[in-house]
């Protein structure tokens, strides 16, 4: 069966080789993993979510989703894959395995964090039932046997949207501080990610007591230690914090990738106040950049921009796109993403660690410097990416870390890895 696309194209038609869109989700289990329970909880769990199971393909001269009918990938490997390429029989989510490491491999345009979690928990949930011979309670999981609700395929970003006109937030379009621009750093293609673990009871008991919430407070962080190494910078530091869109179009079943962004601006005024009203700044922008009115009003952009590229050839519309986002990412110094908490239920006693590793966190964006936090099992885990080898504002965002009397261990230091994607644009692919 072939899937027309919608929300997905942005993304495809942003997708480069060097910017390919992906993202890779790791789980390090207390036990090392065994081949062949994992074959069985990943063909149970995407029993379940027939939208997951498909390959990209061009009809009409029109990208489009079909339905694959081979099996989903479980590879023996540390290293990403190559996705909707002969390695992965073509799908765009695969699972690998390394040791007590489970991998899974993600295109963007398929969905994002938000989308994604229903099927983690599916997965865990039939895992560690099947590893540990125990019956896990399945509450608020999907299971193989449930039916798929309709309003898991629906694309919300399709339908006619009518802002309520309450609220009018411009989103900040200017351009940002820019650490290409940086005397301090030189950017280079090679990402590297350090891994630092927080207590989640200490941070969250920091974010109360500065009025914030991981995402904003983390924001907040980025953007005082950027400052702290660039004091002298004329242009101000932009963080643009990722927005699950899925509350907003009331569709909190949509598998597709839903995220928007906030823009938070550390400007002079915000740096005049103390710590604390600071946040209560960042939070409060972050509330009202994540209103109805100017999420539904970036949904109507985008169904223009839809239109805009009718007529077009793929081509020309691989160029928009990238010219687009090229355009955003001046807006643009840093990203931070944040999912939100992994709940896995009963399943979660057997995870040692959690972690996502994104091309860029952002679908729509290229910064250079990307925070991604997960948490799971009482720790937060911020997975630290920059494209440069410095470590001047590494140092400078660990400084306010001890500043705010927030104990840290930083797991490790390695180049990022995450899934590739091949050339959609070469001729090659069709």
């Amino acid at each position: 069966m072939i899937h027309a696309l919608f929300s997905e194209l942005r993304t495809i038609y942003e997708t480069t080789p060097g910017n390919p869109h992906t993202f890779r989700l790791t789980i390090k289990m207390k036990d090392m993993v065994r081949e062949a329970v994992l074959q069985q909880a990943v063909r149970l769990t995407m029993e379940r979510y027939p939208y997951f199971r498909v390959r990209l393909a061009v009809h009409g001269g029109e990208f489009t989703f079909e339905d694959n009918d081979m099996p989903v990938p479980v590879l023996h490997r540390d290293e990403p894959v190559l996705l909707a390429s002969e390695e992965t029989a073509g799908h765009l989510l695969v699972y690998c395995w390394w040791k007590n490491k489970i991998h899974i491999d993600c295109y963007h345009a398929l969905t994002d964090g938000g989308g994604i979690y229903p099927m983690l928990k599916t997965f865990l949930y039939y895992y560690c039932s099947l590893y540990y011979g125990r019956q896990l309670a399945n509450d608020n999981i999907r299971l193989a046997e449930d039916p798929v609700d309709p309003l898991e395929w629906a694309d919300p970003a399709r339908e006619k949207i009518e802002t309520p006109g309450i609220l009018h937030i411009p989103k900040w379009r200017s351009p940002a501080f820019q650490l290409r621009d940086s005397k301090v750093v030189r950017l280079q293609e090679k990402c590297i990610v350090f891994n630092i673990r927080i207590p989640e009871d200490e941070f969250m008991s920091f974010n109360l007591s500065n009025d914030g919430s991981p995402s904003s407070i983390l924001a907040l962080l980025l953007a005082r230690a950027i400052d702290q190494v660039h004091p002298d910078k004329e242009l101000p530091t932009v963080i643009a914090v990722c927005v699950n869109q899925r509350p907003m179009l009331r569709a909190p079943l949509a598998h597709q990738s839903l995220v928007g962004d906030a823009r938070l601006v550390y400007d002079e005024r915000i740096k005049k106040l103390p710590f604390s009203m600071q946040e209560t700044c960042f939070r409060g922008r972050v509330s009202l950049q994540t209103d109805a009115d100017p999420v539904l009003e970036d949904i109507k952009q985008y169904q223009q921009l839809m239109s805009d590229l009718k007529g077009l050839t793929m081509a020309e519309r691989h160029a928009r796109c990238v010219a687009d986002m090229d355009n955003l990412t001046a807006c643009l110094t840093a990203t931070v993403s944040y999912t939100g908490k992994g709940v896995f239920g009963d399943a979660e006693y057997y995870v040692q660690e959690f972690h996502a590793l994104p091309s860029t966190a952002l679908p729509s964006s290229a910064t250079p410097l990307t925070l991604e936090l997960s948490a799971v099992n009482g720790s937060f885990y911020v997975n630290f990416l920059q494209y440069f080898e410095e470590q001047d504002i590494l140092d400078a965002f660990i400084g306010q870390l001890r500043e705010g009397g927030i104990n840290y261990d930083v797991l490790y230091q390695e180049t990022a890895r995450y899934p590739g994607m091949p050339d959609l644009f070469s001729g090659d692919f069709e």
